[in-house]
């Protein structure tokens, strides 16, 4: 116990750095891909019944453009 009250900001800041890295490599991306497409959707009037139609080219290049001005 006399150890982990020596080491508690290490542990601390190392706890920060995981919960930065897993929200910058995992979350973040998620809800930017997520919000590029809902965005895409929206703006081309399709709605949630044509998701099951696949994406055409242009479409995926557009979708990809985006994700690039997003940051992906």
């Amino acid at each position: 116990m006399e150890k982990l009250k020596q080491y508690k900001y290490i542990i601390f800041i190392i706890l920060i750095i995981l919960g930065f890295s897993f929200y910058w490599f995992q979350v973040r991306p998620s809800n930017i891909k997520s919000d590029c497409s809902d965005r895409y959707l929206n703006s081309k009037g399709k709605g949630l019944s044509s998701l099951s139609k696949p994406f055409s080219e242009n479409d995926f290049e557009n979708y990809q453009a985006r994700l690039h001005r997003s940051g992906i």
